[in-house]
């Protein structure tokens, strides 16, 4: 089986599963996921993993993020974004960039609680909130803690904003921006444009466009393997012997980790990912590569 991951630069107007989908229909591989959704309107960095790799991602979607976004101060939108629609708030006054600067100092940094957008996919009763939103249900969705490490102004050109903001796992920047607004005397905004920059150590820098990772031949360049794709994580090193006693559903006792997991490797290779047990260490994944 194919397994390896890429790093996409996901174009604006394209869904997170779309990308998906057009990856595993080059591939011919069933197993293909991603860690993290962006918003059709998004564009930025994708993690994409198949094959064994998607039995990694769960250790990135939690991961820190960071994002580029332009703001349009003096309207709303019901999406937060540009996508829906744009409604004037009528209050015309202009906010220096000091007093932008002022109120995210105050409000927006650390842990902070935030209502993600209604249109958004959460799920909500088993369905997805965007769906209720559209077909005109009324619901509410409960405040959550994000955590919110910098928000800088990287172009201030009224009413449009430009914005650098770094962020924990869950935080919706289209809430962010919302909320800033309201906060601003109440002048409204909404994300005209959002590009996300970086996920955990991995940088758009680093990625490629969809169509120059998969070529008009059907074969996906630019991948990178399952070795590759953990650098930077715990780790611990196992023998032979170590190996075959985990895959027969042993402990290794006497082989302790200081995290909740690790991942494991033999020879260079990844083997699969270890959970502390008892006095010791056993299997919480086997990755299967050949």
């Amino acid at each position: 089986m194919k397994s390896g991951f890429i790093l996409v630069d996901k174009p604006s107007g394209m869904t997170s599963f779309d990308v998906v989908k057009r990856v595993r229909a080059v591939l011919g591989v069933k197993k293909v996921g991603h860690a993290g959704t962006l918003d059709p309107l998004a564009s930025g960095l994708m993690l994409i993993a198949f094959g064994e790799g998607t039995k990694l991602l769960e250790y990135f979607i939690g991961a820190d993020k960071v994002y580029e976004v332009l703001a349009v101060f003096g309207a709303t939108s019901t999406t937060f974004d540009a996508d829906g629609e744009i409604v004037s708030t009528g209050v015309s006054n202009k906010i220096e960039q000091e007093e932008i600067n002022k109120i995210i100092q105050e409000r927006f940094l650390g842990l902070i609680d935030q209502v993600p957008p209604k249109y958004s996919a959460l799920k909500i009763a088993g369905k997805r909130a965007y769906e209720l939103a559209r077909s005109g249900v009324d619901f509410d969705i409960k405040s959550r803690e994000v955590r919110v490490y910098g928000v800088e102004v990287a172009e201030y050109d009224w009413p449009e904003v430009r914005m650098r903001v770094s962020c924990g796992s869950g935080t919706y920047i289209r809430s962010l921006v919302h909320d800033l607004g309201s906060e601003l005397m109440g002048v409204g905004a909404y994300v005209k444009e959002l590009r996300r920059l970086k996920v955990a150590d991995f940088d758009l820098d680093d990625a490629v466009s969809l169509d120059e990772a998969v070529d008009s031949l059907g074969h996906v360049t630019e991948v990178s393997s399952l070795e590759e794709f953990v650098v930077g994580l715990y780790s611990v090193e196992l023998d032979s012997v170590d190996i075959q006693g985990l895959a027969d559903g042993k402990v290794l006792m006497g082989k302790k980790i200081d995290y909740e997991w690790a991942m494991a490797f033999h020879e260079g290779r990844l083997v699969g990912v270890v959970e502390p047990f008892m006095e010791g260490i056993k299997f919480k994944k086997v990755i299967n590569v050949s």
